[in-house]
């Protein structure tokens, strides 16, 4: 069998090259990592929104805190504005405030203030004069300023939270008494309901010493914040502002915004929890993470599914690779072994005794029958023929064996013919060339014979075999089989062929033939 093994040039690399590795990954493998670099974009793409979402949202959350603070603020200073304002006609009354016969007009003063606000008068000794409070204030602390000159005061959250209280001194130079005034809680309700805040957040009034005097929730007894929070400082020095804090009360971790109502001596504050913030962007991140998550494992499945059929196809391809390099070893060989079995036949040719000219024609051609079946072997096309070096082989065996004094010039395109259409162009070729060597120099003279093969206009291969001999004469009947296996192997070509007077007066045979359909 013919050793079909081939060197391959060129500077090696190494294994581990990216180039080399490119090579190795499979279209599976390739499938596969294609899926999962977009899995990790999208979810990265993702995550990155996530997080531009969560920043987005706390800064909407801070400036919606301090927002609503400013609306605190205004709301307050109205609402306690307008309490300070129906407090101090009362204290203009003086002592008379205190006479039953002007509480009528007092109340109707009153309702100019927020719904259920209740007003207590007590008397010089702390003692009411009325059933709408407790019985003394004497022992409360803010009652020894207020007699003692200190006009008003804003009082803390006391034991019962539901209200925002404020004291108010009775009469001039002389103490007539004091008016307290109780707005309920629920007014910082109203104020914080069209904010939208949302769950866990807080509206308070302190006072500017800290001491909380309004909380919406309610919260159960007094608190000193400037003692509890560790931004008093911030809060003490600015007029408004924004910090996030966890509440010492509940733990919560609240966004704050306040700002000082100067004239009150208050501080108003909007809290927002963060955790609530943040509860819708949560509740996006959960949907879209139900919807991505099933597209992910779609699109991961789906690229598994296609790896396995590529790795099905490419083990089909394998197998058919395999398949096909068998069949060429096969074809290689049997065309080997006709070429040998051929060469058999011309020596067992050679050893017949039949006449030597006979045997010289019919090895000739047994020759070019094997030439043909070598070329193909020593080739990777087993479909296709390039001519070139295998009429150039037949050339050179028939100018071996002929005259030297007869040279061959040779002018051949390399073109593709059929495997099939080979053997007859060799065939003929043969002929034409052996004849030319035979009857074209019968003197003995140095002559001349052109071989010509290229591509004519309409794509067609076009074979011209020239001589300077003697020429020949048509009307001379041919002797040997040659004209008629010429004819007959033009035929099989589906070409056509002449014989004409050259212009030197020599021969000159014309071939004209179908080129393969992918040939050069």
């Amino acid at each position: 069998m013919v050793d079909v093994a081939q060197s391959v040039g060129g500077t090696s690399e190494p294994a581990d090259s990216p180039k080399s590795l490119r090579r190795g990954l499979s279209p599976a493998a390739v499938v596969i990592a294609l899926a999962i670099g977009l899995i990790a974009l999208i979810l990265a793409i993702f995550g990155f929104l996530c997080w531009q979402g969560y920043g987005t949202t706390l800064d909407n959350a801070r400036v919606k805190a301090q927002t609503a603070a400013d609306i605190i603020a205004d709301d307050t200073e109205w609402a306690l504005g307008g309490s300070l304002s129906a407090l101090h006609l009362v204290a203009n009354l003086g002592p008379a405030a205190l006479d039953p016969a002007n509480r009528p007009a007092i109340d109707a003063a009153l309702k100019q203030l927020p719904a259920d606000t209740r007003l207590t008068l007590y008397n010089a000794a702390g003692d009411a004069v009325d059933a709408t409070g407790t019985s003394s204030i004497a022992a409360e602390s803010y009652f020894e300023p207020l007699k003692l000159g200190q006009e008003w005061v804003i009082l803390p959250v006391g034991a019962d939270p539901s209200d925002i209280v404020i004291a108010q001194r009775l009469g001039g130079t002389e103490f007539a008494g004091v008016a307290v005034l109780a707005i309920p809680m629920t007014l910082l309700q109203s104020f914080a309901a069209p904010q939208k805040l949302g769950d866990g957040s807080t509206v308070i009034i302190n006072r500017d010493d800290g001491w909380m005097v309004g909380r919406y929730p309610p919260l159960p007894g007094p608190l000193d914040v400037s003692k509890t929070s560790a931004y008093w400082d911030t809060i003490s020095t600015n007029d408004k502002g924004i910090y996030t804090t966890v509440s010492p009360l509940d733990a919560v971790n609240r966004i704050v915004g306040f700002r000082h109502l100067k004239g009150l001596g208050l501080i108003a504050f909007a809290t927002i929890s963060q955790d609530a913030a943040i509860g819708a962007l949560w509740t996006s991140i959960i949907i879209v993470s139900w919807l991505i998550g099933p597209i992910a494992l779609m699109l991961l499945a789906f690229a598994l599914i296609i790896a396995r059929i590529l790795r099905q196809s490419e083990r089909t391809q394998a197998k058919l690779a395999a398949a096909v390099a068998h069949n060429e070893v096969l074809f290689r060989e049997i065309h080997h072994r006709v070429k040998n079995n051929l060469q058999s036949v011309g020596s067992l040719l050679q050893m017949q005794p039949i006449d030597k000219a006979i045997k010289t024609d019919m090895g000739q051609r047994i020759a070019a029958m094997s030439a043909v079946h070598e070329h193909i072997y020593r080739s990777n096309n087993f479909s296709t023929v390039m001519v070139k070096s295998y009429l150039e082989t037949l050339i050179e065996n028939i100018r071996r064996g002929g005259d030297p004094r007869v040279t061959v010039a040779e002018q051949i395109d390399d073109l593709s013919v059929d495997k099939d259409a080979a053997t007859p162009l060799g065939l003929i070729l043969n002929e034409v060339v052996a004849n030319a060597f035979k009857h074209a120099f019968p003197d003995g003279r140095d002559g001349l014979i052109a071989v010509t093969l290229v591509r004519d206009s309409e794509g067609r291969g076009n074979l011209t075999v020239e001589d300077n001999g003697v020429g020949f004469d048509p009307a001379k009947p041919a002797k040997g089989i040659g004209q008629r296996l010429i004819r007959a192997l033009a035929e099989q070509l589906g070409g056509e062929s002449k014989v004409e007077t050259a212009q030197n007066g020599g021969a000159r045979f014309v071939l004209t033939f179908p080129l393969a359909k992918s040939g050069g």
